[in-house]
């Protein structure tokens, strides 16, 4: 424990608490400041659920859909300039996401969002870190996600004060500020000195070895796993606070029930740092599903009692928090070093399709059968999640698998 508070308190670079920062604020405005105005938005612009999230959903699809084109110039070595105009143009298409009255402007609003945001987000964020850190960009990632973890706590409670004391045209053109004015000047400083202009990123990748991997059961049995994480979690931090308020919860307890996502996110990945050094990682992301299972299993019952929420929050948000250090660590078990960034990137999608599917199917089950069928949906798919995760520790692996 001594280790990770050091290497949390004690980091050589400020700039990867800039970065941090960063990454926190382009979180909040693009993924969860529609879970905090959902509702709202709902009723200021007379406009279904349904719609809202199809969307979201279309959003993230695109979003997804850039990120192998972005990653090419990674690759080239011109993501400098990406890092920090990337949340300076997500601050501006917030800006405008205010001033939208039709379903039609709020569509074309949130596509810019989800556009923009495509190039400040983990994926690019993470995949720059790794080239040019090497053997500090384990460290420097898990310190950005433990900042960027408080994005939830951060973005619930201010949108909701904001909203109330004034309006919600005013909290999102202050969300777009904040990546105007912080996020934008945090990445250019905090990239500067880290991405080194001399060297060389182009990949030498074979084609025949990227369509072999699709052959392979090994990437199947990762590759749903993986949906379904993106599945539940874009489910539930879209519909956490509808979700609660359907349970006989105040807006107020929903809302700090939310926030605590975040917290929890942390929880999961501090206790990976600390006690998962000697434990195998797809043993780690097997425990991860159990947590899932557990967490979903408090969330069906709160309507029993309010303390469950708390208990399906901690159990929930610690094993997702914990799959963003555990994603690349199983892959690299599983697979080894042949293909890395390709394998990664056609991972990255099979859980952007979860996150893209869970907002909108997760509206549309609600319309049919409310919430508590949703939340059985979760649980179905977290048993499936769980038994492909096991089923992928039976094979072994060049890299060892225990």
């Amino acid at each position: 424990m001594t280790k990770i508070v050091k290497e949390f308190f004690i980091v050589n670079n400020y700039r990867i608490y800039l970065i941090g920062i960063s990454v926190t604020f382009c979180y909040s405005s693009c993924i969860y400041l529609f879970s905090a105005l959902l509702q709202t938005w709902e009723t200021e612009l007379n406009l279904s659920r349904n719609n809202l999230t199809f969307a979201y959903s279309l959003g993230l699809m695109i979003h997804s859909l850039l990120l192998p084109y972005l990653g090419k110039l990674v690759d080239r070595n011109h993501s400098f300039i990406m890092m920090w105009l990337s949340p300076l143009l997500l601050g501006f298409s917030v800006i405008y996401l205010a001033f939208v009255n039709t379903y039609y402007e709020f569509v074309i609003a949130w596509l810019l969002v989800s556009v923009t945001s495509a190039g400040c987000l983990y994926t690019m964020i993470f995949s720059v870190l790794t080239i040019n850190l090497t053997n500090n960009a384990k460290n420097s990632i898990a310190i950005i996600t433990l900042i960027a973890g408080l994005a939830s706590t951060y973005t619930f409670p201010t949108a909701t004060y904001l909203t109330e004391s004034f309006n919600w045209r005013t909290t999102v053109f202050i969300f777009g500020i904040v990546n105007v004015l912080i996020s934008a000047p945090a990445n250019y400083f905090g990239f500067k000195k880290i991405i080194h202009k001399q060297k060389n990123f182009n990949s030498n990748i074979k084609a025949e070895k990227q369509e072999n991997i699709f052959f392979n059961p090994r990437f199947w049995l990762l590759c749903f796993p993986l949906f379904v994480i993106g599945f539940n979690v874009g489910a539930i931090t879209t519909h956490i606070i509808p979700m609660m308020q359907e349970k006989n919860m105040s807006l107020t307890m929903a809302v700090l029930i939310a926030s605590l996502f975040g917290p929890g996110q942390i929880i999961g990945r501090i206790l990976i740092m600390t006690y998962g050094h000697n434990k195998s990682n797809i043993s780690l992301f097997v425990v991860c599903f159990y947590s899932i299972l557990i967490g979903i299993t408090f969330l069906y019952f709160v309507n029993i009692s309010f303390y469950l929420a708390f208990l399906f929050i901690l159990f929930n948000s610690a094993a997702f928090g914990s799959m963003a250090i555990l994603k690349p660590l199983v892959q690299n078990d599983i697979f080894g070093k042949m293909n890395f960034g390709n394998i990664h990137g056609i991972l990255a999608i099979c859980f952007m399709l979860g996150s893209i599917a869970g907002p909108w199917i997760g509206s549309l089950i609600w319309s049919v059968g409310g919430y508590n069928l949703l939340i059985m949906l979760f649980f179905i798919l977290a048993v499936l999640g769980n038994i492909s995760a096991l089923m992928l520790k039976k094979y072994k692996t060049k890299a060892g698998l225990k």
